[in-house]
């Protein structure tokens, strides 16, 4: 995951001053093709380990950490 952030939460982060960050709970998701946009709530997250991805994402290459963040997603 890369995430921008400001000049001086960088410094914070790399200094081990800053343990926590806070984002909005959404996600836009952007189809690859269409470029559509859509934007859904999360609603919970779970960080579970590699071994727990359904098989059909543990047989791809997409994940490189062993710690994933699960997002669930819906509506408000």
């Amino acid at each position: 995951m890369k995430l921008l952030v400001r000049d001086e939460y960088f410094r914070l982060i790399k200094s081990g001053q800053k343990d926590y960050d806070y984002r909005d709970a959404h996600i836009t998701f952007i189809n690859e093709t269409t470029k559509e946009e859509l934007i859904k709530q999360i609603l919970n997250v779970e960080i579970i380990t590699k071994n727990r991805l359904p098989l059909r994402l543990k047989e791809t290459d997409m994940f490189t950490d062993e710690w994933i963040l699960r997002f669930q997603i819906g509506d408000e």
